[in-house]
């Protein structure tokens, strides 16, 4: 297990010269303060760990290739993040004057998402409901979640100390740009939580104490009950999310608040108002919603609303 913090560490890496070492120095120097470290420790730690002992500069650009061909085999979207991974590093070595040039450098990705709106259609999101829903494991529980519309990182850091009577309230240290907000939960949303046992801090923790991790299991799991949805992520619950919320006629800036994007223009400078009781409105249609596509009927308490146009 590589170090992670000591002083000096620029220097050591010089000094050492071995990928373990300038990687442990770019996540001290660099990435000690990004959104996905951990991530990317990970990859250090796991997908790298070949290299932990040999002399940057003898790793080749063909070495690069090699590792990201076998890691696109079994895990494409993986294998694009490692290759990013590796090259950031390789970046910054170049930078600290520890190589002269990166051998990573215009790689191109090797897997191509295809060309896919990304939103689940009825009859696939009813399987996609039922496959996800029928789970009682941490994943299928954390994939239930995930149904909210947040990111999956943040659902797989969620703690219960953030969670009260008012909802989820994602801290700003672990949201996108740094902007906390609030999470409404739905009546299903607390059912769902309800049913997670409390062990620690976490609410979807690992066989350790740390967040739930292998986002590609549950990616393979949907894949492998609905065969028509081959190239499916776990992001694009977020974008069925936002697509039905709209159809079910929630303002658009409403749903914005709700996916916590960023807004543009001088209006946000002015415009302090957190929507939270049109969000809890609008979570509560969402859920009722889910219900629906799940029994294939009606359910008996959605709140009807009359589309607007975009």
């Amino acid at each position: 297990m590589l170090r992670r913090h000591w002083p000096g560490a620029k220097k050591e890496a010089r000094g050492a010269g071995t990928f373990g070492a300038v990687a442990a120095a770019f996540m001290h120097d660099h990435a000690k303060d990004l959104r996905r470290r951990e991530e990317y420790q990970r990859k250090i730690d796991v997908d790298l760990a070949d290299w932990h002992d040999c002399q940057i500069a003898d790793i080749k650009r063909a070495d690069i290739k090699d590792l990201i061909r076998v890691k696109v085999r079994t895990a494409p979207v993986a294998a694009n993040r490692l290759l990013s991974v590796i090259s950031k590093i390789f970046n910054w070595a170049v930078d600290e004057d520890i190589i002269d040039t990166s051998p990573a450098m215009r790689l191109k990705r090797p897997a191509r998402r295809p060309n896919a709106s990304g939103v689940c259609r009825q009859k696939r999101l009813r399987l996609c409901v039922g496959c996800s829903m029928g789970s009682g494991t941490r994943r299928g529980r954390y994939t239930r979640c995930c149904w909210s519309g947040q990111r999956r990182g943040e659902v797989a850091g969620m703690r219960w100390s953030e969670i009260n009577e008012e909802g989820w309230k994602l801290p700003g240290e672990r949201a996108k740009k740094g902007k906390g907000y609030l999470v409404p939960l739905s009546l299903l949303a607390r059912e769902i939580l309800d049913g997670v046992p409390r062990i620690g801090e976490l609410v979807f923790r690992a066989n350790i104490d740390t967040p739930l991790q292998g986002f590609d299991k549950v990616t393979a799991r949907v894949k492998k009950f609905i065969s028509p949805m081959k190239h499916w992520y776990i992001h694009d619950l977020r974008r069925t999310f936002a697509t039905h919320l709209r159809s079910l006629g929630v303002e658009r800036l409403v749903v914005s608040k709700l996916l916590n994007h960023a807004e543009a223009g001088v209006t946000k400078i002015y415009d302090r108002y957190a929507a939270d009781p049109e969000k809890s409105a609008a979570m509560e249609r969402w859920a009722n919603r889910l219900q629906e596509i799940i029994s294939g009927a009606p359910a008996s308490n959605v709140v009807q609303m009359t589309p607007r146009s975009a």
